[in-house]
């Protein structure tokens, strides 16, 4: 399993970086949560993948297999909170008077 870094953040860059707009702000948009289902549905077929591999008789060790499996639910939950918080916002935004 490879864990990654955060994105756009290295030792040098400082604070400023990470918050600066995008160069084509029409170009990203709602990019932020597709990039979220995107992770997840990588980390249901890690998931999958080993625990077919362990039903056959692979090589993978039980202890792997159940943190694939939780990854694959710590990153459902997280998708989840998102959808949640994206509703709540959306909600807020229409009951706004104009």
């Amino acid at each position: 399993m490879q864990i990654s870094g955060l994105g756009g953040i290295s030792p040098g860059s400082g604070l400023a970086s990470v918050g600066s707009a995008p160069k084509n702000p029409g170009e990203e948009t709602g990019g932020g949560f597709g990039a979220v289902l995107e992770a997840l549905g990588g980390a249901s077929a890690e998931a999958d993948a080993a625990v077919a591999d362990l039903a056959v008789g692979g090589d993978k060790d039980l202890h792997d297999v159940v943190l694939s499996v939780e990854m694959e639910a710590m990153a459902f939950d997280l998708a989840v909170q998102i959808r949640n918080r994206l509703l709540e916002a959306y909600s807020e935004v229409f009951r706004m008077q104009v």
